[in-house]
């Protein structure tokens, strides 16, 4: 009987301890799907970003990366969900600098892009293309720039809606050039390409990977890209810098977390990342859709790039006076 006791009680320490055991308690991280939170709906520039770079993310990871979509409000929805998701590694978000550094700026949101999130990595940047129909009289940045002048405020650019990128690029454009041009908001980039490549608008501030195909069949005009750079995608258009220096409108991309992911949890994501965009084939699947300057940075990069597109934006949008209602 007193064998039996303390067999019992032996078996009852040993379970004690194992429970208090690293990794028996947890397991290790990642031991199940991580789901990745993308603000836009299936189908768009955002959407095939994100499923390139988590299909590349789950090799390193051992774990499929299952995109969760939660558009609307500029993808504020989807940041903001992020923000406020448990900080145990299984919910991030591929986001990009339209909700993380223009709509603060615009309209009060549920979270602070630089104290609610923890950066993983940028991802990459997509510019924007310059357009204007066939039937304008510009074949360059600098005819832009006269023709504008010539019919202050009559000269109408198209946008994908009130404070995107493309319609901050638009003024951008104008505070620089020191023109009046009067902004057409869409709802959405498709119906605004439509409306150029018909006639109906004479400019547009465009993602490139869209309107790719519409300028290579000569149905708009490409008179120069808004990124620093010349785009892969278009290496023979100049770039809207070579005539106004220091000009440059680009959306960016980043991976991040809540501000609560564990440390040992977010380095791992990094490693990852970093493995995952470096891979010279995810690199040339990224470019193939408009995409540029892909590679990891660091988190303390991520948020200096946050400050700073917020303080510039922010100075665009005051401006302008720009509202939602604008």
């Amino acid at each position: 009987m007193n064998h039996q006791r303390r067999t019992v009680l032996h078996g009852l320490a040993a379970g004690a301890a194992a429970l208090t055991l690293p990794g028996v308690a947890r397991a290790a991280f990642p031991d199940k799907p991580v789901k990745m939170i993308i603000g836009y709906s299936t189908g768009g520039a955002t959407d095939a970003t994100g499923r390139l770079v988590g299909r590349y993310l789950e090799k390193g990871l051992g774990q499929p990366v299952v995109p969760d979509y939660k558009p609307g409000a500029g993808a504020s929805l989807g940041a903001d969900f992020v923000a406020k998701s448990t900080g145990d590694g299984y919910t991030i978000g591929l986001t990009d600098s339209g909700p993380m550094t223009i709509m603060p700026n615009l309209r009060k949101v549920g979270y602070d892009p630089l104290k609610d999130f923890t950066a993983l990595s940028y991802v990459c940047a997509t510019g924007l293309v310059v357009l204007v129909h066939p039937s304008v009289p510009a074949n360059n940045i600098k005819d832009l720039i006269a023709l504008a002048k010539a019919q202050p405020d009559k000269l109408n650019y198209a946008s994908s809606g009130v404070g995107s990128v493309h319609h901050l690029a638009g003024e951008l454009f104008k505070a620089q050039a020191g023109v009046k041009m009067t902004h057409v908001p869409y709802k959405g980039a498709a119906p605004a390409l439509t409306d150029l490549i018909g006639g109906q608008v004479p400019v547009m501030f465009a993602t490139i990977g869209p309107a790719l195909q519409m300028i290579q069949a000569g149905k708009a005009r490409a008179l120069a890209v808004t990124s620093a750079k010349r785009s892969a995608p278009l290496p023979d258009v100049p770039t809207v810098a070579e005539t106004i220096p220091g000009y440059e409108a680009v959306l960016w991309f980043m991976m991040v977390g809540p501000a609560s992911l564990p440390a040992p949890v977010a380095q791992r994501f990094e490693k990852d990342l970093k493995s995952a965009l470096v891979d010279a084939d995810l690199i040339k699947e990224l470019e193939k859709l408009g995409n540029e300057d892909v590679g990891p940075r660091t988190p303390a990069q991520v948020n200096e790039m946050l400050k700073a597109d917020l303080a510039k934006w922010g100075k665009v949008i005051r401006e302008a006076n720009i509202t939602l209602e604008s």
